[in-house]
């Protein structure tokens, strides 16, 4: 079973709404929470300007003099930021103990991404918002924050919509592979029997496709979790949310990358659209 859920907050709603998906999950298996903000350096440290050098293939670093007073600017942009984070963490703290779950709290300065990586190693599952105060801005390509930190992770990741509902009925997309058993594996030690049902589908683009099933189910049905077999002809990224949304599913489970990927490299195509544009919360093992 899980003993601590660490769960990255920048105090924008989403992030909240994550927070109260690790509070769920954490008073399901009785497991104690660790709440971390990060400042974002990018947003306290004064501006570094690069120039290109001869070659055009490197980087120069040229120190430009601040302008009077923008040094104390940037200290009490700081000082402002730290003390919103010291605000939401104590809030989290509260309702953690207002529910019954035991809670820590940390407040670090750094690369979001980093520090998140960091401190999930003390923990066994790093929970984040799908997206954090930059939601409004729509992202079509890699490189957010959530999706640094599920590449660089060295725990699985849970992945949270701005809305929040209890998961009980889980959708788990199989491809045969490793870290799909692998997933499920983590998924099952991890939380146990806690689930109201477990669908797990299989995705071909060929009907007669099709993957061994009988050592993951007798895996299920040995751990006493509920589940039904489905079988769906399709393209993946396409697939997964429509039966999610069929199946009334209220969480995914997914392994990083399918057979065919290098995780160090690169997010599977499946695992990296459902980050992106899933309306569930996703659940990234590997």
């Amino acid at each position: 079973m899980i003993g601590q859920i660490v769960a990255g907050i920048d105090g924008s709603l989403n992030s909240l709404t994550a927070f109260q998906y690790a509070l769920d999950l954490a008073r399901r298996v009785k497991a104690e929470v660790k709440v971390v903000f990060v400042v974002d350096a990018r947003k306290t440290d004064l501006p570094i300007i690069y120039t290109a050098s001869h070659f055009d293939y490197g980087f120069e670093r040229v120190y430009i003099p601040p302008e009077p007073g923008l040094k104390g600017f940037y200290d009490r942009v700081r000082q402002d930021i730290k003390a919103f984070g010291d605000n939401c963490l104590a809030l989290c703290k509260k309702d953690a103990e207002a529910g019954q779950v035991r809670a820590t709290t940390v407040l670090r300065e750094g690369l979001p991404s980093g520090i998140l990586t960091e401190e999930a190693r003390s923990g066994d599952l790093l929970v984040i918002g799908q997206k954090g105060e930059n939601a409004h801005i729509e992202r079509a390509i890699v490189g957010a924050t959530t999706e640094d930190s599920v590449r660089s992770s060295p725990r699985p990741v849970l992945i949270c919509p701005p809305r929040f509902q209890s998961p009980t009925r889980v959708l788990f997309p199989y491809d045969g592979s490793p870290v799909a058993e692998g997933a499920l594996q983590f998924f099952v030690n991890a939380f146990g029997s806690i689930w109201e049902e477990m669908a797990v589908l299989t995705v071909t683009e060929k009907m007669e496709e099709s993957f061994p099933f009988d050592t993951e189910l007798g895996y299920l049905g040995t751990h006493g979790i509920p589940y039904r077999l489905l079988m769906e002809t399709g393209k993946p990224v396409d697939t997964i949310p429509r039966v999610a949304k069929r199946e009334r599913s209220e969480l995914i489970l997914i392994g990083a990358h399918g057979r065919h990927k290098i995780r160090d490299y690169l997010l599977g195509s499946t695992a990296s659209h459902l980050i992106r544009r899933s309306e569930l919360p996703v659940l990234v093992a590997f």
